[in-house]
């Protein structure tokens, strides 16, 4: 009996040792599918977009993505550009993103690295990272934003894709290459003259050119069995090593990133060399140490409840902190803390570091310069304010009579700005144009200036000068606004009425509509040596009898706006 039951189990375990290898052949099965499925068709794919298109959409049947993007190195100008996005509404998203990559220098890792990279994005969701990366040339590289955790991706959907996104690149370079022939298939067809030797050259060079694609097809399929052969032994020989608890323990003490393990009462399980190396304290000084941990320093003790609660609970969670040496020096890092569960619930927890420091130095450089410049630009501003209201002043000394006229001027004209929504910087720029408006009357006798009565023919046309002569003062000046150009066309008028060049309709700047509106609308309110004042109420009436003629027709309803709600920018 007992012999009897020896024998059946031998046979259940022998069926349960067959049942373990048809899964692994049914996975290996699987993936060289996968392998196959994924193959890039350089022959259907004739732009970049649609060859990216479909790598994204193949890349997702291998780990799930919510959007992603490609971009592309352009070697002109040495930046990457966005050559795809999954949808309008990632564009910008990814380009954020991007440029976060940029700052803290992890594109230039992954681009170096040409492996797979899975990171944490600002959004605090995981995002895949893949270098386009052809033998002896980079292409540019894939970010995508993954729909599951990255823990839940297999290393095999990882290997595969390094397999594809080479033999992308190689089909990018390929086309580049093609279409740096065409190029100069064009330029030899625009340089022979005989047609007959053209056309031979021609298809010569296209018949070279598809053997060199054949070839290089040819290449890449021998390089993608090659790899494919790679990764089954590579598979093999990770599932007999991930067995080993030895091998597990050498992981963890080699791993470039400081780790620590520890308890649920918190006290220190384990630490690699790594922990021990950045933070200055031994093996001895940490094992078996409760929170708090002797790199926290005084300005911690008061995380150890939030701590402890984390250890207790299981909770994973992500943050920084800023630790400090044994030699006393700080240690910005971001710790990573995720739990270890077993049957009985949590077991410990598992603290990865990654070291953050120079991005924090370089954060606060980055905060300081922009801050001096916040203060040198408000420094230049005032200068510059100071300089137009002296500009403005000698033209008052010219002309006694017109004394504050550009300042109200000015007034009016920041109102009407305001009152149609433009933009502050527009608002400045239409305030200093109006103060310098009339500044070009600095070259008319004062004479002319101060008549008492009504100008011949030829002294209203030296004072029709006087835009042109602002112009030419102002013309090299370099004003973050169309200064020059708005004192210039500040008498032109909508219907082409206007001087000096007789422009109408969207030929005048907007900047020089206000001021034109403005300009009348103060000139007829008040004392001339020729005439007394006529009256606010007579000159709004002015701009409203022309208005949608000479006058801008928005411009007219905001200054009529203004004025309606006796809020006049004349009255202090």
């Amino acid at each position: 009996m007992e012999k009897q039951l020896l024998t059946l189990e031998k046979l259940q375990n022998r069926i349960l040792s067959l049942e373990e290898e048809r899964l692994a052949l049914s996975n290996a099965l699987d993936i060289a599918l996968k392998i196959n499925d994924i193959q890039p068709d350089a022959a259907a794919e004739t732009t970049v977009e649609s060859i990216l298109s479909v790598c994204y959409e193949r890349t997702g049947r291998l780990i799930g993505l919510k959007e992603g993007g490609f971009y592309l190195f352009r070697e002109e100008d040495a930046v990457f550009y966005q050559a795809f996005a999954s949808s309008p509404a990632a564009k910008e998203r990814i380009e954020h993103e991007l440029q976060l990559l940029i700052d803290d220098g992890t594109i230039a890792w992954v681009i170096q690295t040409e492996r797979p990279v899975t990171v944490r994005l600002s959004s605090g969701e995981d995002a895949f990272l893949h270098a386009l990366a052809a033998p002896g040339r980079t292409m540019g590289a894939f970010i995508g934003i993954l729909r599951e955790p990255k823990e839940d991706i297999l290393d095999i959907s990882y290997a595969l894709l390094s397999i594809y996104f080479s033999q992308v690149a190689g089909v990018l370079q390929n086309r580049e290459l093609l279409r740096m022939a065409r190029i100069e298939n064009r330029h030899l067809i625009s340089t022979v003259g005989v047609l007959r030797e053209t056309e031979e050259k021609l298809v010569s060079l296209n018949r070279t050119l598809e053997e060199m694609v054949e070839e290089r097809t040819r290449e890449l399929e021998k390089t993608n069995r090659l790899l494919k052969e790679e990764i089954a032994e590579r598979k093999r020989k990770e599932e007999a090593l991930l067995e080993s608890e030895e091998l597990s323990a050498s992981l963890l003490n080699h791993s470039p990133h400081p780790i620590l393990v520890v308890n649920p009462d918190t006290s220190v399980k384990y630490v690699n060399f790594a922990l021990e190396q950045i933070t200055g304290y031994s093996l001895v000084e940490v094992i078996n140490r409760k929170a708090p941990y002797p790199w926290w320093g005084e300005e911690k003790l008061s995380t150890v409840s939030e701590y402890y609660r984390m250890v207790q609970s299981g909770e994973t969670a992500k943050k920084e902190y800023c630790f400090r040496k044994k030699n006393g020096s700080p240690l910005w890092v971001e710790v990573s803390m995720t739990s270890v569960s077993g049957s009985a619930g949590a077991k410990y927890a598992v603290a990865n570091w990654v070291d953050i420091t120079d991005r924090k130095v370089a954060e606060r450089a980055r905060e300081n310069a922009e801050r001096l410049l916040t203060e040198t630009n408000a420094k230049l501003q005032d200068t510059v304010g100071g300089i137009v209201i002296s500009m403005a002043k000698v033209v008052e000394t010219r002309d006694p009579y017109t004394a504050g006229h550009q300042e109200r001027v000015a007034r009016l004209a920041v109102a009407i700005a305001a009152e149609m929504g433009l933009s502050e910087e527009q608002i400045q720029g239409v305030g200093v144009a109006a103060v310098l408006h009339d500044l070009g009357k600095i070259d008319i006798p004062a004479e002319i200036l101060s008549k008492p009565s009504r100008l011949k023919e030829k002294e209203y046309s030296l004072i029709q000068d006087h835009c042109v002569a602002g112009y030419e003062i102002l013309k090299n000046v370099d004003f973050p606004w169309p200064v020059a150009q708005a004192v210039l066309q500040h008498h032109e008028r909508m219907d082409g009425s206007g001087y000096p060049n007789s422009l109408s309709g969207d030929d005048i700047l907007l900047e020089a509509r206000i001021l034109a509106v403005s300009d009348v609308v103060e000139a007829m309110s008040s004392h001339r040596p020729y005439r007394p004042s006529l009256g606010l109420e007579q000159g709004l009436a002015e701009v409203a009898m022309y208005r949608g003629s000479r006058f801008d027709e928005r411009v007219v309803d905001a200054c009529m706006a203004i004025f309606a709600r006796g809020e006049s920018p004349w009255t202090e």
